[in-house]
């Protein structure tokens, strides 16, 4: 072949090198990168070919660099579509084909005679290159995300493609014939990468075909052209046959990375579709929940939106219920026996629960915690998720006002991809958990209004029906009083002095009734507390002594003032006395009722403790209206009002369960500034 002739396919190589080369800078890849090195290596065997004598015996080194780039090629081909996908698995394959293939056409080239290093060179090619396909179908190959092995009639054509072109590459060296070992290993080697083309490509597409024909191709042109020039030699065959299966190669990869960019750009459309109908979802439901929409009707709608629009196959959403406790307010994508399973593993669950899981999890995102099935806390879906098509895997969103506090949780399972958790979905998620519990907020804030409009107009009611009440008590008590001066029998004037002390005592109901129904806040006064307990103990003596109730004092004697109101501080202690009282009502054993009082700090705690049964629902306890007393027996307004008064004078209020039973509640008033009151503080000493 003349210098004229082989410029064309020189000037071809180069430019598809070029191609290749722009393609590595906008689409980095492994494989391309390969192929690149691959075709580069084409182009370094036809530039040898250009540089050899058409008349005269080629030089050693431009004969070693013409079949040694070659075979190189032909090794980088083979790797880039290869099964494997580690790295060290790629490096391996590429030390067992390349080093002995391409030592053998360098002796080659350079015209060894000796026969060793060619039966070295073969053995350890073919030898190793049928190792490495059977312990890949032994061990497997990493595929996406599952480890599967190769098919056995993959395996089965390797080896025996490898054995039949080794025995006969060796058959020939063993006769001082080098020329049949280059060709047996340039052919089987693109042969071979025409069947793994096929093989780590199941979607049939014009690239594949094109890829795969060409290296089919390719392989079988040195083993056909050998015939030729043995068989028939005088027979003539253009060049460009020759050439155009490397032309097919070429068009097949140039297409496949136009079809890998086609992919790439749909998922990308994909995922903005997804995300487009994910933000559409997830903003209807935060429209909802800022138009008032009850949680309880759109909790499900807003699971259902989750595992819609997101990667999650299960999502559940949980909000405390009146009893304190966790409930399901929405689920998706739970069968009803893992459903059932979830609120019985869940019904004692509190807020607290979800605190816990939170300190013991793995963070993932801004608000968002990954529980692992081998965590000691028992997951309530974790053996129930395999069946519900989940890997055992949740993840736990809690849902927090602004303050901190914890109101529910949303827990998501059964990631469709179970290798990555997207950011950008997790983010969105998070999202709209912070609206729902702004709207948990906002439902309670809504719920105290409610509240503080019934004690307004309960206000109302009570100044209104204690004026009515006091113009006839009023003349009650004094006409009371006449009949008891006109009246000389002893007996005749105990009865009305007992009704007159009677109507004394409505009196001052009344007046307590006027003083509750009053909104202006009145000046700060001070107090001495034991007076004030003694006067309680002494209003509420006749019910403890018929219900068998002890009554334990421990005040402290330098108790300082406190900084309250007469009137406050006692309609604190008689309602949480009273509430004490009725807790004990129909308690078996001991009935205490414990009144302590000391100085922490600048406040003054008084803590009034009972051996009763303790509060149902310390979440609620403090709420307006709430009650667990029969009916008729009790408002529900005790506690609230005290805690309202607690808190205009800087106070606080806690209440608690103390074991084994009783409750216990502690209330924290600032003490008034002995300085200012140095007559009172000194009075109350002597």
């Amino acid at each position: 072949m003349g210098v004229l002739e082989k410029i064309p396919t020189f000037l071809i190589t180069g430019v598809l090198v070029i191609i290749f080369v722009c393609l590595k800078r906008h689409a980095r890849s492994g494989r391309l990168t390969l192929w690149t090195v691959g075709w580069t290596l084409v182009f370094t065997h036809f530039l040898a070919q250009l540089l050899e004598p058409d008349h005269s015996p080629a030089n050693s080194l431009l004969l070693a660099l013409d079949s040694g780039s070659l075979q190189a090629a032909v090794v980088a081909f083979l790797v880039s579509v290869s099964v494997v996908a580690e790295d060290y698995a790629k490096l391996l394959l590429l030390l067992v084909l390349g080093v002995p293939s391409v030592a053998y056409v360098v002796c080659s080239g350079y015209g060894v005679q000796a026969r060793w290093p060619y039966l070295l060179c073969l053995t350890a090619c073919f030898g190793g290159a049928a190792c490495f396909v059977l312990g890949v179908r032994g061990l497997g190959v990493r595929g996406l995300g599952a480890r599967e092995k190769l098919p056995l009639h993959v395996t089965a054509a390797t080896f025996l493609l490898c054995s039949v072109a080794g025995v006969w590459a060796i058959r020939a060296a063993l006769h001082g014939s080098f020329q049949e070992g280059t060709i047996a290993q340039i052919g089987v080697g693109f042969v071979l990468a025409g069947i793994f083309t096929c093989r780590n490509h199941r979607r049939v597409s014009p690239a594949v075909l094109t890829i795969a024909g060409g290296f089919f191709s390719w392989g079988a042109a040195f083993p056909i052209r050998l015939l030729i020039d043995r068989l028939a030699p005088h027979l003539t065959v253009p060049g460009e046959l020759w050439n155009t299966p490397k032309v097919l190669v070429a068009l097949g990869m140039i297409l496949a990375v136009v079809e890998d960019k086609s992919e790439s750009i749909a998922g990308m459309q994909h995922k903005a579709d997804r995300l487009d109908r994910r933000l559409e979802r997830f903003s209807a439901i935060t429209s909802r929940l800022l138009r008032g929409a009850e949680l309880d009707t759109i909790c499900p709608a807003i699971a259902s939106a989750i595992t819609d629009v997101s990667t999650f196959r299960v999502a559940v959403v949980q909000l405390e219920d009146a009893e304190g406790r966790l409930r399901v307010a929405g689920s998706s994508g739970l069968s009803a026996e893992c459903f059932r399973t979830l609120q019985v593993q869940t019904q004692d669950w509190t807020l607290d629960r979800i605190k816990s899981l939170c300190s013991s999890a793995q963070m993932v995102g801004q608000n968002s915690y990954l529980l692992r099935p081998q965590e000691a806390v028992l997951l309530a879906l974790r053996e129930n998720l395999t069946a519900c098509g989940g890997n055992g895997e949740e993840l736990l969103i809690p849902l927090c006002s602004e303050g901190g506090a914890y109101l529910g949780c949303i827990r998501l399972a059964a990631p469709r991809d179970t290798r990555t958790i997207h950011a950008l979905e997790l983010s969105h998620i998070e999202m709209l958990a912070t609206d729902i519990a702004l709207a948990v907020e906002l439902q309670s804030l809504h719920t105290q209004l409610v509240c503080s409009e019934k004690l307004a107009a309960l206000g109302q009611l009570l100044a209104g029906v204690a004026h009515e009440l006091n113009n006839p008590l009023t003349a009650i008590m004094g006409y009371g009083e006449l009949i008891h001066d006109a009246i000389a029998a002893p007996h005749a004037r105990d009865q009305l002095a007992k009704l007159v002390s009677e109507a004394r005592r409505m009196n001052r109901i009344i007046d307590n009734l006027l003083r509750f129904s009053r909104h202006s806040a009145r000046d700060i006064q001070t107090v001495e507390l034991s007076p004030v307990v003694q006067q309680v103990l002494a209003l509420r003596e006749h019910n403890t002594r018929i219900r068998d109730v002890r009554v334990d004092l421990d005040i402290a004697p330098d108790l300082p003032f406190l900084a309250v109101n007469e009137d406050e501080i006692k309609q604190i202690l008689l309602n949480l006395f009273n509430n004490s009282c009725d807790a004990l009502e129909g308690s078996a054993g001991s009935k205490r009722i414990s009144i302590r009082a000391y100085q922490s700090g600048s406040r003054a705690a008084i803590e009034v403790e009972d051996t009763g049964p303790g509060f149902g629902n310390l979440n609620r306890a403090l709420d307006p209206f709430y009650t667990t007393k029969p009916a008729g027996k009790g408002t529900g307004l005790g506690l609230s009002v005290c805690y309202g008064i607690v808190k205009k004078r800087g106070g606080d209020l806690d209440i608690e369960n103390v074991k084994p039973h009783g409750a216990r509640v502690t209330i924290k008033l600032p003490v008034a500034d002995s300085q200012a009151h140095p007559f009172l503080v000194a009075v109350a000493r002597a």
